[in-house]
């Protein structure tokens, strides 16, 4: 009687079979191990064991006028949307964070003519630093971001669309630093 080839293997194919599958559980094994060690961006502690940040109003060394209040909430509802339990209503509970507006700088990208523009973009740079108990336990300088915005034939409506570009910016210059302060590196 001849054995039928696929239904009864022999013991040298069912060896094969299982070392196969023992390799790939260790391999899966491997892989979930490896994966428990990473973290989404903005998921780690605050640098040098702090719980509780107090926001400081950013200090202003650009030329547009009242930034400062827009950067500063834009950070606060950033802490409030990922680490609500973080924030404090006053320095003396806690570390401050302290950030200035570098510069914001307003480029053109596109030209209607040779003097009229379409479309321009504006940069904005900003430091931050942690401060507790009257030490730097954390700072970064130059971080950076721009939007680009549309050039309207009416001044009103182009001075518009430049503060909200600004206000997308600044959103994401908050995203920006909560990643950077909770980076676990």
């Amino acid at each position: 009687m001849k054995a039928i080839v696929g239904i009864n293997p022999t013991y040298k194919e069912e060896t094969v079979i299982r070392r196969t599958y023992r390799l790939g559980l260790l391999l899966s094994v491997a892989l979930m191990l490896s994966s428990c060690l990473y973290q989404f961006s903005g998921e780690g502690p605050l640098p040098a064991g702090v719980t509780k940040v107090y926001i400081d109003v950013f200090d202003n060394h650009s030329g547009e006028t009242g930034i400062e209040s827009v950067f500063t909430d834009d950070l606060i509802k950033e802490f409030i949307l990922k680490r609500k339990s973080a924030l404090s209503s006053s320095a003396e509970s806690g570390a401050a964070l302290k950030g200035s507006i570098d510069y914001i700088r307003d480029l053109t990208i596109a030209y209607k003519t040779q003097r009229a523009s379409t479309q321009r973009r504006v940069i904005a740079s900003v430091s931050i630093k942690l401060v507790d108990g009257g030490k730097v336990v954390w700072a970064v300088n130059g971080i950076s971001a721009n939007q680009a915005y549309s050039v309207a034939d009416d001044k009103m409506a182009t001075e518009q669309n430049k503060r909200d570009a600004l206000k997308i910016l600044s959103k994401r210059l908050a995203e920006n630093i909560f990643n950077r302060l909770t980076d676990n590196f």
